[in-house]
């Protein structure tokens, strides 16, 4: 192709480079607010400037043919994928496929950077491109189809997987196309195949690529404000609303015939004598360390929150009363051999525990609460360190 021929695309390459561009400085900048994403973004932005890079590399060809401008600009289209891949891959915290994307660039990439840049090498230098763009696309969409799918349900998985795979079978359409007419190389500045088929791909994908890493990264800041809202900030437990939810909840389910549900209100024995004591620092660090036993003890199913200052709930579903009775033993005896090391105090932590399960009889989830009230009262008022349980 001379100099003239492929004169007329120059421009869409470099407008097609140009907003690549734009959006790679966009999520470097994004980068810089998302400190937990921020590797993946950063490598999103890199996938996007050298994608640029290619498409800048690709609009300056001309005759006489340049290693650059022809087999470093189909490099770097491959190398942007394969960044592309991995950024994706840490963001959802998917295994590395670093190993098996460095053999692939060794042989792909390592066959179009030697293969003959001029029109004798130009279709299998193509075919090279295409092969390793579609590759790595196809893994990728392999590797995160089930981390999509935990992280952000079937509708998001959907609307993720269809259009990549869609991408998946362009690239192997123009790939088939170009394999079968090797002597009419395909290349991308050529007016009728940057017009018709490989600009709007391209166009397409990074379209989508990043309104829908943008929408995913908005429904993960949401989940987490969502999270946050129901935690409580010091211990990391359940809060107090949210608790009170899970226990409507079960209520309601009991009340339809489903197995009782119990609750356990916890209270931390003196603890006004630790904070005067020993500062309130320390008695923070108290409260972390009883949430981490009262977590450990729980069983998976359970609901464990802080309730309010040093009082702490599990909320035990399809427990009865014995057996959440016993629940709280072990936990009273898992806690009386503790030691906890806080601020050079070695201090040993008691916990008084009141139990309640519910029954047909109750009108609302607050009556058993009231009998759990109750029944810690008693346990504080019989000494502390104790476990007591109150009937219906």
């Amino acid at each position: 192709m001379s100099s003239a021929d492929a004169a007329p695309i120059s421009p869409l390459l470099w407008l097609v480079a140009f907003q690549f561009g734009l959006y790679a400085i966009g999520w470097m900048g994004c980068a810089l607010l998302l400190k937990e994403d921020e590797s993946a973004v950063v490598h999103w932005g890199l996938f996007l400037l050298l994608l640029s890079a290619g498409m800048l590399l690709a609009g300056l060809r001309s005759e006489p043919r340049t290693w650059w401008a022809f087999n470093g600009a189909n490099l770097l289209l491959v190398l942007a994928f394969c960044v592309m891949r991995r950024g994706v891959e840490q963001f959802f915290r998917a295994p590395s496929s670093d190993a098996e994307q460095l053999i692939m660039l060794a042989l792909v990439g390592g066959a179009i950077a030697v293969v003959d840049s001029g029109p004798a090498g130009s279709a299998w230098r193509v075919l090279l491109s295409y092969a390793g763009q579609g590759y790595v696309m196809a893994r990728l969409i392999a590797k995160v189809r089930l981390p999509v799918r935990a992280e952000f349900g079937r509708t998001t998985w959907l609307a993720l997987m269809l259009p990549g795979i869609v991408i998946v079978l362009l690239l192997v359409l123009l790939m088939l196309r170009q394999a079968l007419s090797l002597n009419a190389p395909q290349e991308m500045h050529a007016p009728a195949i940057a017009g018709l088929g490989l600009m709007p791909l391209y166009l397409f994908g990074t379209a989508l690529f990043n309104f829908g890493f943008m929408v995913l990264l908005t429904q993960r800041l949401l989940l987490k404000l969502k999270r946050a809202s129901r935690r409580d900030s010091l211990t990391g437990l359940e809060n107090r609303g949210a608790i009170d939810g899970t226990m409507q909840h079960l209520w309601a389910q009991a009340s339809r015939g489903a197995e009782s549900f119990a609750v356990l209100l916890i209270d931390v024995d003196h603890f006004k004598r630790i904070n005067d004591a020993h500062g309130h620092a320390v008695g923070d660090q108290v409260l972390e360390h009883v949430a981490a036993v009262i977590a450990a003890q729980a069983r998976q199913a359970d609901s464990v929150g802080r309730y309010g200052g040093d009082e702490f709930i599990i909320v035990a579903p399809q427990s009865t009363l014995a057996g959440a009775a016993q629940a709280a033993e072990r936990l009273r005896l898992a806690m009386e051999a503790e030691h906890i090391h806080a601020r050079a105090s070695n201090l040993r932590v008691t916990l008084s525990i009141g139990v309640a399960a519910s029954t047909s009889e109750d009108l609302a989830v607050s009556d058993m609460l009231a009998r759990a009230d109750q029944a810690l009262y008693r346990a504080k008022a019989k000494g502390r360190n104790r476990v007591q349980v109150m009937p219906a």
